[in-house]
């Protein structure tokens, strides 16, 4: 098989045009407002030019070698992201970990120097332009111990953490904007938080997710203490379902939620905290992931969204049918985006769904035009209805050995 390479997309407002920017590897949309009406969760800046919902369309930018795929993607504002993922494989070096950086909104990407010893990463947050973290494994999958990098100079240098001793996978990370970070990874096997407070830069554990979660599958906190994480629990060798947990004490303590019946693998969540008119603020969640349970493998269901207004229930809406799989979930623009796969397609080529419009009751989810991306689309970041962007991998560009 040729070596694969990484895509990025990305939306953008430059002069007085909606213009679009995608990376190779990532994705992005055209923010054009049709509409004068703000979302509640969008900033006044943005609201005054731009509202939901989005129209436009998604074009490619490349990424430096030897970058081949992107898993997570973390926006800390319009013009800075951080991304992680995997390089392309040779006959002199296997495949290794990669931070990928954008100064100017996806439009172009630099890789930037990693600590040795690293074997992947799963997931990065950024809580400011300056501090990131980044989270993952030392050595080949399943082999340990568990990695936590974190930066305060916007990626020029990354630092290992001390992690606590039996963590064998660091797999979702969660940092607010006053930089509290949040991580969960499994320690002693059990899904734990983790959190920064110890000396010489040690995370120490707290809480275990319930006892079924077998591998935490996203994170998302709007303060300290309040975080949403969903994960997978392992039904069989070959299948699993979704869970989602969420804690008031900043993980000392989880409660398991209740999903809809029928919920198969759930991927991520994402949370935003709005101000109401009486100056109280409310907490909607929003997750995604398939009705299908398979483990490894093409998964074959439907798309799922689950949504939740601070109960403990969550409801299903809608997806368009052609949504197989959806991976990742960002609502920080006020309206919400998602990236997945395609339906039952040889390649379960990549998909973006957005939250455009409501018909009644009911938010009423479409399909995003996008590039050829012939493979699924992994991470989304969006900070506001002209910034948002997209990580996947695409077969489109080769790279040779």
């Amino acid at each position: 098989m040729p070596a694969t390479r990484a895509s990025t997309l990305t939306w953008g407002r430059h002069a007085a045009l909606a213009a679009c920017v995608v990376a190779l590897g990532t994705v992005a949309a055209c923010g054009t407002p049709t509409s004068g009406t703000p979302h509640p969760g969008s900033s006044s800046s943005t609201s005054s030019t731009l509202a939901a919902p989005w129209q436009g369309a998604f074009v490619a930018s490349g990424l430096p070698a030897p970058v081949q795929s992107l898993q997570a993607v973390s926006c800390a504002n319009a013009l800075r992201c951080w991304a992680v993922g995997s390089s392309v494989a040779t006959s002199a070096a296997p495949s290794g970990p990669v931070i990928a950086a954008s100064a100017n909104g996806g439009a172009t990407w630099k890789v930037q120097p990693l600590p040795t010893g690293i074997g992947y990463l799963a997931d990065i947050a950024c809580g400011t332009t300056k501090a990131c973290t980044a989270v993952g494994q030392a050595g080949g999958p399943g082999v340990g111990p568990g990695v936590i990098l974190t930066t305060t100079n916007g990626g020029a240098a990354w630092t290992s953490q001390t992690v606590p001793a039996g963590t064998t996978d660091v797999t979702a990370v969660s940092c607010t904007a006053a930089v509290r970070c949040t991580a969960l990874g499994t320690v002693a096997g059990h899904v734990t938080t983790l959190t920064p407070g110890g000396a010489a830069g040690a995370w120490i554990p707290g809480g275990p997710l319930p006892p079924a979660a077998s591998v935490a599958t996203s994170l998302a906190c709007t303060d300290r203490l309040h975080c949403w994480a969903t994960a997978s629990n392992t039904t069989d060798p070959s299948h699993a379902v979704g869970s989602i947990d969420t804690t008031v004490d900043g993980g000392v303590t989880w409660i398991p939620q209740t999903v809809p019946s029928g919920t198969g693998a759930i991927n991520s969540v994402d949370c935003v905290s709005v101000a109401t008119r009486s100056n109280a603020s409310t907490v909607t969640c929003t997750a995604v992931g398939t009705t299908s349970t398979v483990l490894n493998g093409t998964r074959t269901g439907q798309g799922i969204v689950l949504t939740s207004s601070g109960s403990a229930a969550w409801t299903s809406e809608p997806v368009p049918p052609s949504v197989a799989d959806l991976l990742d979930i960002s609502c920080g623009a006020g309206p919400c985006v998602a990236v997945g796969a395609t339906a039952t397609t040889a390649a379960q080529a990549g998909v973006v769904v957005l939250t455009p419009a409501t018909g009644g009751s009911a938010t009423i989810w479409r399909r995003s035009a996008t590039v050829a991306v012939a493979l699924p689309l992994t991470g989304v970041s969006c900070v506001s209805l002209a910034a948002c962007t997209v990580v996947g991998e695409s077969v489109s560009a080769r790279l040779a050995a």
